[in-house]
């Protein structure tokens, strides 16, 4: 079990750490003060700047105001749904049983019941709890966690979208999700990626930094833990499961034609241009083959 204190790194156990406080995407004028582990380049917010509570009040607003253009415009969220869904048939063929962890109000849940899954959706902040029976799916949302769930619940696709930066302890939540998935089952894990690009170069303004997010991850550790808690074969997709999104596993590298141009309109900021061009060509050499995803997805697959 993690232990978040501030004096180790739960990951590799290290203590050589980098502090610093970033500004909350989530919270205009709040900051959250980060730890980076400087062996494995995870990071973690401590103190926590937001209780359980307050999360669950502060997204049940969000799901229910549905601003246009944020995570909860509900055009975005289809256009989202849709993504997942096309990529979860793709992946085992026809709809099957599936568990939305950490389902929210339930958006993708009932996208995929309408598609012919027979879905349950966990959320401890739902107001209430439903059961509807589509034309050809099915769909179950709880107010619960993953431990309420009993132990003979067996599905063949769970997914925790941008969800596991949240938990106290991710480690033990994908073990639990991994003893409720069928041989052959496949556990999908979505989250912001710390060894990205765009994290090392918008450091301190890094959408990925919420009041709300407890850990920063990056692949290599996403991997481990999911390794770790019995699900072996992993994957992690080389796209952003969001319709608009350019960046892929790794960016184009950056051509000396763009830096040509870039010196002819500004000369004067040549050398600061050219430095950013050598650091860009080093981020994507040290963490190679996922530096131009600023959301990673991992898939494990269970024996």
């Amino acid at each position: 079990m993690f232990e978040l204190n501030g004096q180790s790194c739960p990951f590799c156990g290290g203590s050589n750490f980098r502090r610093y406080s970033a500004n909350a995407y989530d919270a205009v004028g709040s900051k959250v003060n980060v730890i980076e582990c400087r062996a494995c380049v995870a990071a973690w917010q401590w103190p926590l700047q937001r209780s359980q509570e307050d999360s669950a009040r502060t997204f049940a607003c969000a799901y229910e105001e549905k601003v246009e253009g944020t995570y909860f415009d509900p055009v975005k969220r289809d256009a989202i749904a849709e993504m997942q869904r096309n990529f979860l048939v793709n992946l085992i063929g026809s709809p099957g049983r599936l568990l939305d962890i950490g389902c929210g109000d339930g958006y993708f849940a009932r996208h995929m019941a309408n598609h012919g899954w027979r879905v349950v959706g966990l959320d401890p902040a739902i107001n209430s709890s439903i059961s509807e029976t589509t034309t050809t799916g099915s769909l179950t949302l709880q107010a619960a966690d993953l431990g309420a769930m009993a132990d003979d619940e067996m599905f063949d696709v769970m997914t925790l979208w941008d969800v596991i930066e949240h938990v106290e302890a991710p480690d033990g939540l994908i073990a639990l999700a991994a003893r409720h998935l069928v041989h052959g089952g496949v556990l999908v894990v979505e989250t912001g990626n710390y060894q990205s690009e765009g994290r090392a170069f918008h450091e301190d303004v890094w959408w990925n930094y919420q009041l709300d997010h407890r850990w920063y991850l990056a692949p290599p550790q996403l991997k481990t833990l999911m390794i770790k808690n019995g699900l072996p074969n992993t994957e992690l997709l080389k796209f952003v499961m969001r319709p608009w999104w350019k960046g892929q596993s790794d960016m184009s590298e950056p051509r000396v034609r763009s830096l040509v141009k870039a010196a002819i309109l500004n000369p004067r900021k040549l050398a600061s241009t050219w430095q950013q061009f050598k650091e860009r060509q080093k981020i994507r050499q040290k963490w190679q083959g996922w530096s131009g995803l600023e959301i990673m997805t991992m898939l494990g697959r269970k024996p």
